[in-house]
């Protein structure tokens, strides 16, 4: 990972505000509940992992061991997280070609 110093994955990806519309909808507020419940998962996982090389690098913990898995689960989430973002805006891109 190249910068572990994010601290608020929110900022990278739109916020998905529950406007009436969306609520009114059974069908939308799960989704978006998951993938809220995802970017605050992502988040921790990302601030845990800043907290560990912290905690290394000003001698609280001399476990390079839990450093480095800490980077790795935080690498892979947000991997995760970025790559379910560029199908959503594809599929949405494919949706928007479609003529009706």
């Amino acid at each position: 990972m190249n910068d572990l110093n994010i601290s608020n994955l929110q900022s990278i990806l739109p916020q998905i505000e529950h406007s009436k519309d969306i609520q009114s909808s059974t069908e939308a507020a799960p989704f978006s509940s998951y993938v809220k419940g995802m970017l605050k998962d992502t988040n921790a996982t990302i601030l845990e992992a800043d907290r560990t090389i912290n905690d290394l690098v000003t001698g609280r913990d001399q476990d390079v061991h839990n450093t480095m898995i800490a980077m790795q689960k935080a690498e892979i989430s947000f991997e995760l997280i970025m790559q379910i973002r560029n199908k959503l805006i594809a599929a949405y891109d494919e949706i928007r070609k479609m003529t009706i």
